[in-house]
């Protein structure tokens, strides 16, 4: 899918891009930008000399996107069973690659065990594979037998050289504790999974949360390390409840019923980020339509062997409700059309009413996968962003809400972090779809097919209730 430039120099002058500001939602004509050792030097300047030179040719450079909600580690189970096998390891490699391929420069991973994580965070800082920078959560913040139910920690020893998926504290000085142990670590998120109600919903059966003292004490210890939390939510009272934390982001959306205004805004007020995560749902209630991508060709580039396999399967059996059961992965989500419908009239007003948002896709959660950040882009616009707003919830927007400010905007002294595409996407968002290189940190990619796959084919990638 990649193709490493070979630039031995570290200076980098880029001639012919047509750079895309996003502050001002402008597309200059083409000029120059000067990069060295990773950083962005100059902007619209005169040949320095003695640089290596890249011609765009007139594509559009951007400022790299950044997915804010993705999972790195991902063997495409549908739950945890036993210890994965070493090919899952080559499946991380394939999602990092695809991840650059897609244009994708920087991601938030949201559960991962950390150590692992940290190992191929080292893999793609060393150049063993091409990759994106991680800002990483490490396991998830729960409780017992809480969300998510299909997640178990490990056996101690395991936990202690691999890390733990799933933590369930039972005090706030347990969680601090926590907290401050995946910081030593490198975690610079904290994901908590809060979901009240079983993922069935309609059987009325309720899940085990984290207690509310507990919740309390890890937001303090979070903010007192500088980092965020952000807490998974599927149902409208568990909003409710959670509006009552210092929260900083709410993952996915609300899929039961229709917010009302009151409620709206109160969200509003909180001061919270939304991450609506809008790919995943959409491919939760019509994942069966992605069976034409599964088989194609493209589909070997991105998934190992037994990944491909396990994903066809759960594709083709998507709508057998009376022969196969992932209620503890999916429940109610699963092949419901109307439940999304819910989750974006639901973002839609929240976005009307001036929440901010981030995009994400919950790749690696089985059903979304790497490249499909392009398509968020179009789902944002589809539920009232305008294009550069949909643009800038994957740059200088995302960059602060992930504190990275060297990244998201194409200006001396940030970081060298880009997307080359074909197109301008203040036209035509699809242009993301066009990926000709990648930078990441002052490496460049050059992909090796002219656009990212169809991964809807023989249907329309925006969801219809029709």
């Amino acid at each position: 899918m990649l193709e490493k430039l070979p630039f031995a120099n570290p200076r980098v002058l880029v001639r012919n891009a047509r750079v895309l500001d996003v502050e001002r939602g402008e597309l200059s004509g083409p000029t120059t930008v000067l990069c060295q050792n990773g950083m962005i030097r100059d902007v619209d300047c005169a040949d320095p000399g003695g640089a290596a030179t890249l011609d765009l040719q007139g594509l559009t450079l951007t400022p790299g996107l950044i997915d804010c909600h993705v999972h790195i580690l991902s063997p495409y189970m549908t739950e945890q069973k036993g210890v994965p096998g070493l090919w899952t390891f080559k499946q991380m490699d394939r999602n990092c690659i695809a991840t650059v391929a897609a244009g994708v420069t920087c991601v938030c991973d949201m559960l991962s065990p950390i150590k692992i994580l940290n190992r191929q965070k080292n893999k793609v800082l060393s150049g063993g594979v091409p990759g994106p920078e991680i800002i990483a959560s490490g396991g998830i913040f729960s409780c017992e037998g809480g969300y998510p139910e299909a997640v178990h920690p490990v056996p101690a020893i395991a936990g202690a050289l691999v890390g733990q998926p799933k933590y369930e504290p039972k005090t706030p000085r347990e969680a601090a504790r926590i907290a401050e142990y995946l910081y030593s670590q490198g975690a610079r998120i904290i994901k908590v999974g809060y979901t009240r109600l079983s993922r069935m919903l309609v059987d009325g059966r309720t899940l085990p949360a984290i207690a509310d003292d507990v919740l309390h004490g890890l937001c303090n210890a979070a903010h007192r390390l500088g980092v965020k939390v952000r807490v998974h939510h599927n149902w409208s009272e568990d909003m409710h409840h959670l509006l009552e934390f210092d929260i900083d982001c709410l993952e996915h959306g609300v899929y039961d019923r229709d917010l009302l205004d009151d409620e709206i805004q109160k969200v509003r007020d909180s001061g919270v980020t939304i991450c609506p995560t809008l790919t995943i749902n959409d491919s939760q209630a019509r994942f069966e339509e992605k069976i034409g991508f599964l088989k194609s060709d493209r589909a070997l580039e991105f998934f190992e062997p037994q990944a491909l396999e396990k994903l066809k399967f759960v594709c083709e059996t998507w709508t057998d409700f009376s022969a196969v059961d992932y209620s503890g992965s999916f429940g109610y989500t699963r092949a419901n059309r109307y439940c999304y419908a819910a989750e974006e009239r639901n973002t839609a007003n929240l976005l009307a009413a001036g929440v901010p948002m981030v995009a994400g896709t919950d790749i690696g959660a089985v059903v979304a996968w790497p490249g499909e950040l392009a398509d968020e882009l179009l789902r944002l616009e589809s539920v009232g962003m305008s294009k550069i707003d949909a643009i800038r919830a994957a740059t200088n927007r995302a960059a602060e809400f992930v504190d990275r400010p060297d990244l998201g905007l194409v200006k001396p002294g940030r970081t060298a972090s880009f997307t080359v595409i074909e197109g301008n996407p203040l036209e035509d968002l699809r242009a993301f779809k066009k990926v000709r290189y990648t930078c990441v940190r002052g490496s460049w990619f050059k992909a090796k097919h002219p656009e990212l796959p169809d991964f809807w084919p023989g249907h329309d990638v925006l969801f219809s209730l029709d």
